[in-house]
């Protein structure tokens, strides 16, 4: 109990130290301004922001802004967006330590699927200032066809069934609808007309009953993970033995077996940018489970934020249950995540609106927000662009939030969420890491704080 009320005490002294008074004036002047929009890179740039809203952009000026304005001397930096992490797990701060986000300039998350309540409760906390984290949006339960195993599934194993528990999360103020494998096409066609009306986008698994093209044709529009079903591409026999198994054999054996080059494979790309859906990819977790060794899991320096407790029991099932991959499947699966980047770039150069999260938060790669850096860096080594990796996780992301006209570009009239970093993002995505300061809602936070926070509270918890 006491260690709990330290950290209570922590928090809010996190707080009380970043915040700025809601009426405050910052200007930040003479750094270079990454345009996300046009991929263009303005010089010597002033970012005028009241309050929490971004008040004047002015390009090539000397502004000091109004008298009394605080003001940050930008010089030989970039300026960025504030970076949204597209599929991140992250609940409570008793269970996340959420000022990780701000320290690597995340200054948004969308959570799809945890304990709705839960949610709520952290995103009014947020929302009142009585936590430092980023925004957070979420879906709230996740809908599945089966007897779910965690509380944080509700099942919808009858079209009734799936209408209610729509209007039930969209009563609770969700701000959009997962689903998951084992929803079958009854239940999908009726939770997407539902979410429809109640003007919620769709978003989840492409279930394994069904194939990603019929998903879409349905009406789903945001795609979590790369999740094509044996269904689409293989033959029934074949799609009928692997679909069912767990993902950690699944997966490894069903990329063994996918032609890139097939025109199936050609076709559902060109589905995929026709249909303008979000493809939110987290190469990063297949990273962390198929193609990553324990041992560089277990000596990743992100660690030092969790308890050793924490890592320890992470380590323990690291690689097990469903996503455990057999010893014989180990190659397979390497090569999958090989095939799976090289999918990312066909849907890159097709024109795929692709959005960067991580499906954190984790131990080692999936530490919270330095997974997103590391999710930036694959879709980088899949063929995007620096500039299209950064849009991943800015601009495009804020799109498929429904969130564009707030978040995303540093404009007039979106919320002041900026990041100041000490290298060119547009030379090389690696840069992105080089991160000066961060604000989030005209509020300023110094990542070595933020950090050393994060690191103190581990070492409490011990």
């Amino acid at each position: 109990m006491r260690n709990l009320a330290c950290l209570v005490i922590l928090a809010a002294f996190s707080v009380a130290l970043h915040s700025q008074p809601n009426d405050s004036t910052l200007v930040i002047r003479g750094g270079t301004l990454v345009d996300v929009r046009s991929g263009s890179e303005i010089p010597n740039s002033v970012i005028v922001v009241h309050g929490e809203r971004i008040q004047e952009v002015i390009k090539e000026g000397t502004s000091n802004g109004p008298p009394g304005a605080k003001i940050i001397d930008a010089k030989g930096k970039w300026i960025i967006p504030g970076l949204i992490d597209s599929h991140a797990h992250a609940e409570s701060a008793e269970e996340t330590p959420f000022g990780l986000y701000l320290a690597n300039g995340v200054t948004t998350i969308r959570n799809p699927g945890g304990n709705t309540t839960v949610l709520r409760l952290t995103r009014d906390k947020l929302l009142r200032g009585e936590l430092a984290g980023p925004r957070l949006f979420f879906s709230g339960q996740i809908l599945d066809g089966m007897p779910p195993v965690q509380t944080w599934f509700l099942l919808v194993d009858t079209p009734e069934r799936a209408r209610s528990a729509v209007h039930f999360l969209a009563d609770q103020g969700v701000d959009f609808v997962k689903v998951y494998n084992n929803v079958k096409e009854p239940e999908l066609k009726v939770i997407i007309q539902t979410a429809k009306e109640r003007g919620l986008p769709v978003s989840g698994h492409v279930p394994r009953t069904l194939t990603m093209t019929r998903a879409i044709e349905l009406g789903m529009t945001r795609l979590e993970h790369i999740r094509i079903t044996g269904k689409e591409m293989l033959s029934a026999e074949e799609a009928a033995a692997i679909d069912p198994l767990p993902v950690g054999k699944r997966e490894p054996m069903l990329w063994q077996r996918f032609n890139l080059q097939s025109e199936k494979m050609r076709a559902l790309v060109q589905l995929l940018a026709k249909s303008r859906v979000f493809l939110d990819p987290t190469l990063v977790t297949d990273e962390y489970f198929g193609a990553s060794a324990k041992e560089a899991i277990e000596k990743d320096p992100n660690n030092q934020y969790w308890p050793k407790s924490d890592v320890d029991e992470a380590l323990k099932y690291w690689n097990t249950g469903l996503f455990e991959t057999p010893a014989e499947l180990v190659p397979a699966a390497h090569e999958a995540f090989d095939k799976e980047q090289k999918f990312v770039g066909m849907c890159s150069e097709a024109g795929v609106r692709i959005i960067a999260g991580t499906d954190g938060p984790g131990i080692g790669v999936l530490v919270p927000g330095f997974a997103l850096h590391r999710e930036m860096e694959l879709l980088a080594a899949s063929g995007l662009s620096p500039l299209q990796a950064l849009r991943a996780a800015t601009s495009t992301a804020a799109e498929a939030l429904g969130k564009e006209e707030q978040l995303g570009s540093v404009e007039p009239g979106k919320f002041a969420d900026l990041v100041i970093v000490d290298a060119d993002p547009l030379a090389s995505v690696q840069n992105l890491r080089q991160i000066h300061l961060v604000v989030q809602g005209g509020k300023t936070y110094q990542p070595k704080i933020l950090l050393d926070e994060a690191r103190g509270r581990a070492n409490q918890k011990q």
